[in-house]
């Protein structure tokens, strides 16, 4: 008989949708449900495959946006989490995260005495400026879980600050759906650096600039794939640090358009303040591209070893981050250190396949169900 498995999140974004798309599609021990509690794409301007979106619930849910100095922040309140929770009847409950969704499903599970599963992508990092009533959501869901799942270390770094067992804890990792990415034939290693993201105080593209700026190497163009409503005063930064002519602003783009971005980059750049993750860093591995991300992206530890594929640096410190672009882009290397840390790039990927990010996910629902081990087709 197949163990039934309910997971509740947010939103369908894409890379989860792939991932739930994959689990739905490989395992046969298990039947997976989704819920979402918040149909909608909190203004984010991607969509998922509805053909990947399958055996999935949206709970009505009223959403509250909060304005915030670097992102701003989204609360949902649904209702019928419960009603929807017995009516599938699930032998345990995966909750992504602490919102008034997550708490209604644990005090089902706690009525019903299903197993719950807590998952979390935040870190100590990403979560420093929580308040106090988020930080009680926290433990007192924390004290009441069954397993933990963490999609990165450093994730899971914050569960066991927040009181889990680590004999209870398992990674499986942030990812995407690798083969929507991987590009084996480059258009060479030129000197194009590229960012993609949001154009916004939080994603650090002016400490970016500030460092460009500073670079040896001034033939380097700076391609930024994104848009936010920084655009305007990065605009007038780049003016005023001369370095205008330096950058191609080409708006949001994704599909085919920006897969070719990935191809003709020379390498890649995540200049963030704050990130739990920054799943664009495995983008950039599947293009084959050295990468220079910053210490407070919290995938960079994941994603990239110093010196090998690319460097860890800190935003704030703009000479040392125009050392780390000097380095990919050295004057005189035509191109031979971007290969060689590309190819190292490429080559790491491996851990970031569903096959691999799939087992502690499925090791975190046997836990918590009180056996081990799965079976796939």
């Amino acid at each position: 008989m197949k163990k039934k498995i309910a997971i509740i999140t947010n939103v369908p974004s894409p890379y989860r949708v792939d991932f739930f798309y994959y689990l739905q599609t490989h395992y046969e021990d298990y039947e997976f449900s989704i819920i979402y509690y918040c149909n909608d794409n909190m203004s984010r301007q991607w969509k998922a495959d509805e053909d990947r979106i399958l055996n999935s619930y949206y709970v009505p849910s009223k959403t509250i946006r909060i304005k915030k100095r670097f992102d701003d922040h989204f609360i949902s309140f649904p209702v019928g989490v419960g009603r929807l929770l017995t009516k599938l009847a699930p032998d345990a409950v995966v909750a992504m995260e602490y919102s008034p969704a997550i708490l209604q499903a644990m005090h089902w599970c706690q009525k019903h005495k299903i197993p719950y599963v807590s998952w979390t992508d935040g870190t100590i990092n990403s979560e420093k400026n929580i308040g106090r009533l988020q930080k009680l959501s926290r433990r007192y869901i924390f004290k009441r879980a069954d397993a933990f799942i963490g999609s990165s270390h450093a994730a899971m770094e914050n569960q066991l600050r927040y009181g889990a067992l680590k004999e209870h804890c398992h990674i499986s990792m942030l990812t995407v759906d690798l083969d929507k990415y991987y590009i084996n034939d480059r258009n060479g290693y030129p000197d194009k650096l590229l960012y993609v993201g949001s154009l916004i105080e939080r994603k650090g593209v002016d400490l970016l600039f500030n460092a460009l700026a500073q670079c040896n190497n001034t033939n380097i163009t700076l391609v930024i794939v994104g848009d936010g409503k920084e655009k305007e005063n990065l605009i007038k930064l780049a003016k005023q640090l001369g370095i205008i002519d330096r950058i191609d602003f080409r708006g949001f783009l994704a599909g085919d358009e920006l897969r070719q971005c990935y191809r003709d980059a020379g390498a890649f750049v995540l200049p963030t303040r704050e990130d739990c993750f920054g799943l664009v860093l495995v983008e950039a591995m599947c293009a084959g591209l050295a990468i220079i991300a910053s210490k407070y992206s919290d995938g960079a530890a994941e994603t990239v070893t110093d010196g090998k594929n690319g460097y860890i640096v800190d935003p704030y410190d703009a000479k040392e981050f125009a050392r780390a672009i000097d380095a990919v882009f050295a004057v005189d290397d035509t191109a031979q250190a971007r290969q060689q840390l590309g190819a190292a790039s490429f080559k790491a990927t491996d851990k970031f396949r569903f096959e691999n990010v799939a087992l502690g996910y499925l090791d975190a629902i046997e836990d918590a169900l009180g056996a081990k081990g799965c079976r796939k087709h």
